[in-house]
């Protein structure tokens, strides 16, 4: 198995003069531990007018600011948005290109559309129209990266024949990602021979439907460019102390706290939509604030990491990785059972309210304790 971090840039309620910086500054330092502590990947988030919950608006940035301080882990764009208005395609394969070059080779391309309409409609589109939006952009940038002369004359941007410049020295070209949230996308992945991250937070075995239905395709690929990148990823909260006890009390006091914004902005997901569906779009960020309120006071409140546990044994089959470094191991092999090829771990949940230190502290333990056991 293959391990990242994950960051998030998760800065709280206001004010924001403080915590904002901290953060953002500490998400890099994730990094650069990461890197220290033997992680394979780094995986930064791109979002967009998601107050509290992830003020982290430039994921190539973030990526490239990792990379320039380390040597040897790989930094990867979480998701950068492929829509034309969001991150035009050429801009893309520019940017990425310039951070391969500067990083000797490090960077990957993980792409999305967005979590929500909160993002997407900030540049006047729609959750409907995206995928179609990513798909163009997805297969033309392979070629921008790899053909002397470009040019594309397509349904959502058109390009001159133009020379892009500069090119990424990893040949052809970095690997490419998509996030999926559903089994259509997941198998859309495969048959284009893009590396799929699925963001599932649940029982680790419950995804090994979705892995062989991402292994039957890409076997079967037709992918978009030379390379297939034949990986599928999930992520997992992470404490990994010596004291388990104290471990699982810290992950389940930082498990909801950003549940309220999370069930508001992410309306692309079915079990979170009927929330928000009779708000006309855009909603403005005020009544944006209001929702969240609203959701805080609802005691019924789904969220993305189980509450209320602090049995080891429930973590485990929820695939909680919070424990000792045996305990934390055991769930990893959940995670290895069901046939995911990459584990990206959560070290930081709720930013604002977390001991750095002990968080450091956190991936160090795992990177000695744990990653050695699942390296061949």
């Amino acid at each position: 198995m293959e391990f990242g971090v994950f960051a998030t840039g998760t800065v709280g309620p206001k004010p924001w003069d403080e915590s904002e910086p901290k953060v953002l500054r500490a998400d890099v330092q994730c990094g650069i531990i990461a890197d220290e502590a033997g992680f394979d990947t780094f995986w930064a988030p791109e979002h967009h007018s998601l107050e509290v919950y992830s003020h982290s608006s430039a994921s190539h940035l973030t990526c490239l600011a990792v990379g320039l301080q380390t040597k040897r882990i790989r930094v990867v764009t979480g998701i950068m948005n492929l829509c034309p208005a969001i991150n035009h395609p050429v801009r893309v394969a520019e940017q990425i290109a310039m951070i391969d070059i500067l990083t000797d080779g490090r960077v990957e391309l993980g792409t999305g559309r967005g979590s929500g309409s909160t993002e997407v409609n900030t540049f006047g589109l729609r959750n409907e129209d995206t995928r179609e939006l990513w798909e163009e952009a997805v297969r033309e940038i392979p070629k921008m990266w790899t053909r002397d002369l470009y040019s594309h004359d397509g349904n959502h941007f058109s390009v001159p024949e133009r020379c892009i410049l500069p090119k990424p020295i990893q040949k052809p070209h970095p690997p490419m990602w998509v996030t999926s949230s559903n089994p259509e996308t997941v198998e859309v992945a495969g048959r284009m021979g893009l590396g799929v991250a699925v963001f599932s937070f649940q029982d680790p075995l419950l995804l090994r439907p979705l892995v062989d239905i991402y292994k039957q395709a890409i076997e079967k690929a037709d992918p978009i460019s030379e390379i297939i990148n034949n990986k599928f990823v999930t992520i997992a909260p992470l404490v990994c102390l010596e004291d388990g006890a104290l471990a699982r009390k810290i992950q389940d006091d930082r498990a909801g706290l950003i549940d309220p914004h999370f069930c508001v902005y992410f309306d692309t997901i079915p079990a979170l939509a009927a929330r928000t569906k009779d708000e006309p779009r855009p909603i403005a960020q005020s009544r944006l604030r209001e929702l969240v309120e609203e959701a805080a006071a609802d005691a019924s409140l789904p969220g993305p990491f189980a509450k209320g546990v602090i049995d080891p044994e429930t973590m485990h089959q929820n695939g909680i990785c919070a424990g000792t470094p045996d305990e934390v191991a055991r769930t990893v092999g959940r995670y290895q059972e069901a046939g995911i090829d990459q584990l990206v771990m959560l070290p930081r949940l709720a930013s604002w309210t977390e001991d750095e230190d002990q968080v450091w502290g956190s991936m160090r333990l795992f990177g000695k304790e744990v990653i050695p056991r699942f390296k061949s």
